[in-house]
């Protein structure tokens, strides 16, 4: 007849035991019989309970790496292995009397920290909330290979000590040897000590731990083993946890045969006696000297990304990521923002801080964007969005750049660039202007002038081109100054742009020539009429620095279609019938067959 592990175990009894040594080592453990049911579980990790266990995918990898086990799980003493979520267990027989009645695993640990990035990336690819379980994985613990196979050792032949009590007695001495031995192959300090204080029993380790042999130890209380200051400290957390019977987990530091400092982790519980009062306590003392190097580690990467999160030139907010019961994203949540984000938009901080977008200056009617939905679409895409956006109700333009770092959160990136955009505004107008007087440019002269030849064309109307320069302007210039001229080219020309009607063009293609478009005119005298009074109002005396300045205007004018059909053509009758002008005296007015000389 067949043995059943459950007939010569008390599985609640075990069970007990197995936490206790869980809340002593900090070792997740289980024992399961051959069908896969299990019978004891410890301390197994949030990251499997919560994530692996229960998303479908993860849960299948579980069942095969499970799988894989099972059919090793003879092909010697253990089996160490890889989980395919990324964990390491490692897992043993219990065979009792030749036969294999149960498995004993030891797992969801590190041998070293373990890749963020590579969690990370799991966490995205199965659809876990990244931040949880990146909290998860903080809380696995990472061992050393040679303390695991030790332990996981320590826990097999517990079991199977446990299991050949049901069916034999040995001897108390036997058992303690036994005992004793497990307890020496573990290289972590282990000791246990009565409710008095008095310890009963410890490890090889232990003993190098305290600096002494075992038989100074055992029989003696902190005082004795330890220096003052170190046994008062211990002295003090025993008394507490007796005083309290509960799982205590403390740090503690001491220095080495080297003088080294070194950190440790004390793991201590509470045992009972049969009539289960508190009998003593059982303590294991892990070195965690690495592990703090570690922290500290990234403690100080962390300080210096806020610090750059903190003193960055561009302007950063984080979003939460708000979704509706059936989990679409329906708003977004300013969670933080640095100190460039007050620069560039004018906002303080905590008038966003906790609240939506459309809660803040960014909603969109005050913005004409519907930001949410450009962020929804940015999250789908999984692509990063760049664009120039202007915030008018705080009167700025923003360069902002849009992505989703993590599930679940979204981030944003912004520039002022206000006086950017104003440059644009202006080398755009200055491409197309004078930039002293403000008249369009040659460029834009010979777009107007296009445009009105061609709406002439269709109309059947005449166009008129009207060049003049000013007389007697250098004598000016070498009198009082090239800031005097200047002040002198801008009077006239917005005397000039005063004569003419609205939809003709006043132009300055250079020094103190001026070139005037009039569109759709009906008779030659209605151009003669405008060139009249350009003409007085050149004239006209201008107050330069104190002293009255009088010029005059020599100008020319040609005809579309009578003296040419295209651009090149009407401006050299133009300022052919100019030059005719300054020849025959100046300050009058020429065309191509015949001059006039306005009266003043």
């Amino acid at each position: 007849m067949g043995l059943k592990f459950t007939e010569l175990v008390d599985i609640e009894r075990l069970q007990r035991l197995m936490d206790t040594l869980y809340k002593a080592t900090g070792i997740p453990s289980g024992i399961s019989d051959l069908d896969g049911g299990i019978m004891t579980a410890t301390g197994w990790q949030p990251i499997c309970t919560e994530f692996h266990r229960v998303n479908p995918q993860t849960r299948q990898i579980c069942i095969e790496s499970n799988q894989q086990v099972k059919e090793h799980i003879n092909d010697g003493p253990f089996i160490g292995y890889y989980c395919k979520n990324g964990m390491i267990d490692y897992a043993c027989p219990i065979i009792i009397e030749g036969q294999h009645l149960a498995n004993l695993f030891l797992g969801q640990f590190f041998f070293e920290p373990p890749d963020d990035k590579t969690f990370r990336q799991q966490a995205k690819k199965y659809g876990f909330d990244e931040n949880a379980y990146i909290k998860a994985l903080r809380q696995v613990p990472i061992l050393e290979r040679q303390t695991v196979e030790n332990i996981l050792m320590f826990f097999s032949q517990l079991a199977d000590l446990l299991s050949e009590a049901g069916l034999r007695s040995k001897e108390n001495r036997e058992i303690a040897n036994f005992l004793q031995e497990i307890l020496n192959a573990i290289p972590s300090p282990v000791f246990y000590k009565d409710i008095k204080g008095f310890y009963m029993g410890c490890n090889k380790a232990f003993e190098e731990y305290a600096g002494k042999p075992r038989e100074e130890i055992i029989g003696h209380t902190v005082q004795t083993v330890f220096p003052a200051q170190t046994a008062n400290a211990y002295h003090q957390m025993d008394e507490e946890l007796f005083r309290h019977p509960q799982t205590q987990v403390y740090e503690h530091f001491y220095q080495d045969k080297q003088g080294r400092e070194r950190a440790v982790l004390f793991n201590k519980a509470p045992f009972q006696s049969i009539g289960g009062e508190v009998a003593g306590l059982v303590g294991v003392i892990t070195d965690i000297t690495n592990q703090k190097s570690i922290e500290a580690a990234l403690t100080q990467s962390e300080a210096k990304y806020r610090a750059l999160f903190e003193n960055m030139m561009n302007a950063f907010v984080y979003f939460e990521i708000v979704k509706d019961d059936s989990g679409n994203p329906i708003e977004y949540r300013f969670l933080e923002v640095n100190d460039a984000f007050e620069r560039h938009s004018g906002i303080v901080k905590t008038a966003v801080i906790g609240k939506t977008i459309n809660e803040t200056v960014f909603k969109a009617d005050d913005t004409g964007v519907d930001w949410v939905k450009l962020f929804n679409d940015t999250v789908r895409s999984g692509k990063a969005l760049t664009f120039e956006h202007e915030l008018k109700v705080l009167n700025r333009w923003l360069l902002v750049s849009a992505y989703s770092p993590l599930t679940g959160f979204f981030a944003m990136v912004f520039s002022d660039i206000t006086q950017h955009k104003k440059n644009e505004e202006k080398n755009q107008h200055y491409a197309y202007h004078d930039p002293l007087t403000g008249l369009p440019n040659r460029r834009l002269l010979e777009d107007r002038l296009t445009m009105a030849i061609a709406q002439a064309k269709r109309n059947k109307e005449q166009v008129a081109v009207v060049f003049f320069d000013l007389d007697n302007f250098k004598p000016v210039n070498d009198t009082y100054g090239h800031d005097a001229g200047d002040e002198l080219l801008q009077e006239i020309a917005h005397r000039t742009e005063a004569c003419v009607r609205q939809g003709d063009t006043v132009a300055r293609i250079g020094g103190d020539e001026f070139v005037i478009v009039l569109p759709a005119i009906k008779t030659k005298d209605d151009v003669i009429t405008i060139a009249t009074r350009v003409l007085q109002e050149c004239r006209r005396p201008i107050m330069l620095r104190g002293s009255t300045v009088a010029v005059s205007a020599s100008i020319g004018i040609s005809f579309f279609p009578q003296d040419g059909t295209d651009i090149t053509e009407l401006t050299r009758k133009a300022d052919v019938a100019m030059y005719t002008s300054k020849q025959k005296g100046r300050d009058q007015i020429c065309l191509i067959d015949e001059c006039i000389r306005s009266c003043s």
